[in-house]
């Protein structure tokens, strides 16, 4: 891209004193970078598991033994003998004995066979016992294929300030949301109206109107109510906005805003090169409280820690939420996208602290945590 990039500013300095609201401070970053490999994510998996089964035991006793066979005594069989011959000689003839005539078996009786019992019928074939079931593992994780580039804008508005303009002066917020916030705490709904009331009165001063966030807003994460404002205040200025959040900034802005600091990109998916990124970081009561302090109480005497009188690094972090114009990005060949993150480190109490880290990057990643087509079908626009 052809724009310069901003000089960073500072990353820690003391807290502004400044009568007419409680302390909040914001610092900005803005770098140059021509590639960054991406990380390797390794995965290991469990080794099979054995499976013993025990079996059974079966006996048998086999036949019983056959009785030994009972002898006859002498005496009792010569008598036998003796009467055998005398049977013999009584009988004999000259004529043989006609044929003794055939013997027949009567049929049994109809009555008997209708009463026998019907042969037991065959035993069923045994059935096979069913196959077990294979083993199926559960499938791997697909991440959702991400959406494909947001349509061109409309035309730019007649309304807003675009960079390299800047608001002639930093806005106090009215009402006084701090107040409200740190009475009722910094994610309260009165926190929260009274943050958005103050906003629409600013970006009444340049033309905008109310500011439209999607009807779920309340139920998303701090990373994703960070995205959503952020693009919201591009598209109301006719600008192309961050196409979604990437895992991997979000992790950068989250220990940045651990650490209570601005991020820096650090790592990237696979294969994906970074042209261009810029970073805002701010403690305040949530998204709504630390974009007020980015988009419209940034300039002198504000709580940026890189505004000093008038220098180069008041409304940076402005002009970081408010860069990379669709001619930019057209002539970069790149994707705008983001990470964002908050955390409550002890420094930053009573207030949350803030991280967001815009990246135009050279491909589109594999999925992205959370896209601007998502919060446009909940009702942002």
């Amino acid at each position: 891209m052809s724009r310069e990039p901003v000089p960073p500013y500072a990353n820690r300095a003391a807290r502004r004193q400044n009568a007419r609201r409680p302390a909040s401070r914001t610092i900005a970053r803005f770098g140059l970078m021509v590639s960054l490999p991406g990380a390797t994510v390794l995965a290991a998996t469990a080794g099979p598991t054995a499976v013993a089964a025990a079996g059974s035991r079966h006996s048998h006793n086999g036949p019983p033994a056959p009785r030994p066979t009972r002898k006859e005594s002498p005496l009792v069989a010569m008598k036998r003998i003796i009467e055998a011959e005398q049977a013999a000689t009584t009988t004999t003839s000259t004529t043989a004995p006609p044929p003794p005539a055939p013997t027949t078996i009567p049929a049994p009786p109809v009555a008997a066979v209708a009463a026998a019992p019907a042969p037991a019928p065959a035993p069923a074939p045994r059935a096979k016992p069913p196959a077990p079931a294979p083993v199926t593992h559960p499938a791997p994780v697909v991440h959702p294929t991400p959406p494909p580039p947001h349509p061109v804008p409309a035309p730019t508005p007649t309304a807003g300030i675009l960079p390299p303009a800047n608001p002639a002066a930093s806005i106090a917020p009215t009402p006084q949301f701090e107040s409200t916030c740190l009475a009722a705490g910094p994610l309260s709904a009165p926190c929260v109206a009274s943050t958005l009331e103050a906003t629409d009165v600013a970006r009444g001063r340049e033309g905008l109107g109310s500011m439209t966030l999607p009807g779920n807003y309340s139920a998303l994460t701090p990373a994703e109510q960070l995205f959503v404002v952020a693009d919201t205040e591009r598209v109301d200025r006719g600008l192309p906005p961050a196409v979604g959040l990437v895992a991997e900034l979000d992790t950068d802005a989250q220990a940045a805003a651990q650490a209570d600091t601005d991020p820096a990109p650090t790592i990237l998916p696979p294969g994906i090169g970074i042209l261009r990124w810029a970073s805002n970081w701010s403690e305040n009561a949530g998204a709504l409280g630390s974009n007020y302090n980015w988009m419209y109480d940034d300039g002198p005497g504000s709580g940026n820690l890189g505004c000093v009188g008038n220098s180069s690094g008041c409304w940076g972090h402005r002009d970081n939420i408010l860069g990379f114009s669709a001619p930019q990005l057209t002539a970069s060949g790149g994707t705008l996208v983001m990470g964002a993150g908050e955390a409550s480190p002890p420094a930053a109490s009573p207030w949350l602290s803030d991280a967001e880290l815009f990246a135009v990057i050279t491909h589109s990643p594999a999925y992205y945590i959370y896209t601007w087509g998502q919060a446009v079908a909940a009702g942002a626009r």
